[in-house]
């Protein structure tokens, strides 16, 4: 094989058959062979040409782009404030990572970024056009989980990854414990990637007919996280399960955080150590490196002059092992200094701003839940984001539920909107009021009669 390539041979022809079923697929299942490459090729495996990495993903992207604009299957999209955050974050961050590294090789670097990135988060946005089209991609997320399921279970017990064949995968164990991975470069990757979607998989059980694919799939992806014997998969499936237990109680949503953040300034307040201490104290299943998350922000906030600005080149010199930044809050500061982080939290805001408006206001039952689901899986991330920061395959579940969210934007955005009265009843020379009632994306305008 030529130098200029390291991929496995089994992982080229893999490739090959996901970028023909993305040209070949009908439309609705466009986003099929991007779920398949997520979930069962790992990300290790890459083109190299002249200095650009092509994982199967990116690679994917490309041949995605191809399809719509070949295809004509282009849809104008009029950016919301979800839009525009994202753009500007991605933008703004690599810019301002390029500037302090000043080189080559962070150029190329963020160029890979911004082109995962933006890449996905627009073919999501032109596929994921309707509520039917969100609940199709979760379905195929779901059926992934069941097929996923044999592959864990085998490298859970006899501690060998099946996954190798594919790609440099290891099976890690610490404490006796085997912390299986499947096809991601991490455990603690495997175990967030499928204890996310979990709210979204109930949502969709309890509205839709097929039972059969739903609860099987939650099985499964409650197994995997459990198969995957870390403590920030579990702590984030227990917070997103409860969040979306609490939909009858959604209305009090800003109520409880500002409940939340006063406990935590309080508790910050009387507590011998800082409030962030209490991450040293996780530990569910043993062999936990709470204390390593607690001491990481602990030094950012020591070093918060040294990255506010700019960010900073590097971390080593926090302490041992910091090297490793894993908070993707920290490391937004550290690759982009204070303005990248404050626009990741903004668009993070904006995001379940909206979708607690949309579950708040939705025009039914189903489109409600889903909202509450996709709102769910945000605090899922929120709180993921402080104790891993994001790499490998994860990456297509964090901009597939951004992109699921401003489609919930769009649609709040238009129910936001009444028309003026538009008729004349004759005889009576009275103006009868009619307004178009929002329509919901995916179907035609309906109006008032």
């Amino acid at each position: 094989m030529d130098e200029s390539i390291t991929i496995y041979q089994s992982t080229v022809a893999a490739a090959i058959m996901l970028a023909c079923l993305t040209l070949m697929v009908p439309r609705k299942y466009f986003l099929m062979p991007f779920i398949l490459a997520s979930c069962f090729i790992p990300t290790d495996q890459r083109f190299i040409l002249m200095e650009l990495d092509f994982t199967v993903l990116r690679m994917l992207v490309l041949v995605g782009v191809a399809r719509i604009f070949v295809y004509g299957e282009y849809r104008p999209l009029k950016f919301n404030a979800v839009d525009r955050l994202l753009f500007t974050w991605a933008v703004v961050g690599a810019a301002m990572y390029v500037i302090q590294q000043n080189n080559w090789a962070a150029v190329i670097n963020r160029a890979g970024f911004l082109f995962t990135a933006v890449g996905l988060y627009w073919l999501f946005r032109q596929k994921v056009a309707s509520h039917e089209d969100t609940a199709r991609v979760f379905a195929m997320l779901g059926l992934c989980a069941i097929l996923s399921l044999p592959f864990v279970l085998v490298e859970w017990s006899t501690g060998g990854n099946p996954f190798v064949i594919l790609g440099n995968v290891i099976t890690a164990v610490r404490d006796e414990k085997i912390r299986c991975q499947g096809a991601f470069p991490h455990s603690i990757m495997m175990g967030l990637f499928w204890a996310i979607p979990a709210p979204m998989l109930v949502a969709l059980a309890r509205t839709r007919r097929n039972h059969l694919l739903y609860w099987p799939a939650l099985a499964s992806s409650i197994i995997i996280v459990i198969a995957s014997a870390s403590s920030t998969p579990i702590l984030v499936f227990g917070v997103t399960m409860a969040v979306a237990a609490a939909f009858a109680w959604r209305r009090y949503t800003s109520a409880i955080v500002w409940s939340f953040l006063v406990l935590a300034a309080a508790l910050h307040v009387v507590m011998n150590a800082p409030i962030w201490h209490l991450l040293a104290r996780v530990n569910i299943i043993g062999g936990s490196t709470g204390w390593h998350r607690y001491f990481l922000i602990d030094q950012a906030v020591s070093h918060f002059r040294e990255w506010m600005v700019m960010g900073s080149k590097t971390t080593d010199h926090w302490g041992f092992g910091l090297g490793d930044v894993t908070n993707q809050y920290i490391l937004e500061g550290v690759r982009g200094g204070m303005i990248t982080l404050i626009f990741f939290v903004l668009m993070m805001y904006v995001v379940m701003k909206k979708l607690l408006e949309a579950s708040l206001s939705g025009t039914g039952r189903t489109q409600r839940g889903t909202a509450w689901a996709l709102f769910a899986m945000m605090a899922a991330h929120a709180v993921g984001f402080i104790g891993v920061s994001y790499f490998g395959q994860i990456s297509i579940l964090w901009y597939l539920t951004l992109a699921a969210a401003a489609l919930f934007a769009d649609t709040t955005a238009v129910a936001g909107r009444q028309l003026a009265p538009a008729s004349l009843n004759v005889g009576t020379n009275q103006c009868t009021p009619q307004y178009h009632r929002p329509p919901v994306p995916g179907t035609p305008l309906q109006y008032a009669r």
